[in-house]
């Protein structure tokens, strides 16, 4: 089975769509983080210099002193206000940090790949290297060499889910190094926090993120291979993604839903305004998220029972 993955990694690493979209996404992912950094430092900064101004605005001599008594009755309200701003833009900018940290860079980029941008992906790279296997008809030289279709359909979905971990890892790595040597001193954010935390937040947030893309990518591997033209294998991924996230606040049944369920896996939250504005879950439940992820991982199970009986009981190319 390792050959016959390593052999479809390959293929597909040298796959001229799979490559474009690689460098897309590295420059999409570096510009989204930049684009944050920027609004998260200027957010900060701003409400900062706010309050100071507030804090020393009613000494100025250009008051008059019913002015001035007005402004010293305000003053305690303004800056209350002023400060729950500066919470929750110091949380926003330190979540933005994340991409100026040598470790941390991997939270944001997991968090990308796992959103809207990183599942498009690996539906178009799998909508192309799989169904369009069987458009082209290239299809039958693949099973003359691995006479087993499911063999060949799971080392497919290993193949792109290990094309998307390693995406996921050169695009933190350029993040990371134009973090830490330009947008450190371009854009100052509080840390991320001490190392044992960023290192306990990073490795959770990469398992939750691996265990969704393998759950993406097997479900966009057995749509190609059951809908077997590569348009409407993109175009039927891109709907059933639009469902999946358009699902994911229904009352009741919104946390147990693919989009509920997967969005509190990967620790998304709603100031994370880069991917979380369209992609959270609004119904909360005191279930753990792994547990909420079964019906899920269900639904993908069915997909494959379905292809393997098609498989069965239809010609195989």
């Amino acid at each position: 089975m390792t050959p016959l993955v390593l052999g479809e990694y390959r293929r597909l690493c040298r796959h001229p769509l799979a490559m474009t979209l690689a460098v897309l996404f590295v420059l999409g992912s570096l510009y989204c983080a930049l684009g944050s950094q920027s609004s998260a430092s200027a957010s900060l900064a701003a409400v900062r210099n706010n309050i100071e101004t507030v804090a020393q605005g009613c000494g100025t001599a250009l008051n008059t002193p019913e002015q001035k008594a007005r402004c010293l009755k305000d003053v305690p309200h303004d800056l209350t206000v002023l400060r729950q701003y500066e919470v929750t833009f110091t949380e926003y900018g330190r979540r933005a940090a994340n991409g100026q940290h040598p470790v941390a860079a991997l939270t944001w980029t997991t968090k990308l790949a796992t959103s809207v941008p990183g599942l498009v992906l690996v539906v178009l790279v799998a909508a192309f290297f799989v169904a369009g296997e069987w458009s082209r008809g290239s299809i039958v030289a693949r099973l003359l060499y691995e006479a087993r279709l499911g063999r060949l359909l799971t080392a497919k979905a290993v193949a792109v889910w290990m094309w998307m971990l390693t995406l996921v890892a050169v695009s933190s790595a350029v993040t990371a190094t134009v973090g830490v040597l330009y947008a450190r001193s371009a854009f100052p954010l509080p840390s991320p926090g001490p190392l044992g935390r960023v290192l306990v937040e990073t490795a959770t947030v990469l398992l939750a993120g691996a265990a969704v893309l393998a759950g993406a990518a097997a479900t966009a591997v057995v749509l190609g291979a059951l809908l077997r033209l590569p348009l409407r294998t993109a175009l039927v991924g891109v709907l059933l993604l639009a469902l999946v996230l358009q699902t994911s606040g229904l009352p009741g049944v919104g946390a147990w839903l693919p989009g509920g369920a997967l969005s509190d896996l990967v620790g998304f939250g709603g100031v994370d305004n880069v991917w979380d504005h369209i992609w959270i879950s609004t119904d909360p439940s005191t279930a753990p998220a792994p547990l909420r992820a079964v019906p899920t991982l269900v639904g993908i199970a069915l997909l494959w029972a379905v292809l393997h009986r098609r498989s069965r009981t239809r010609d195989l190319v």
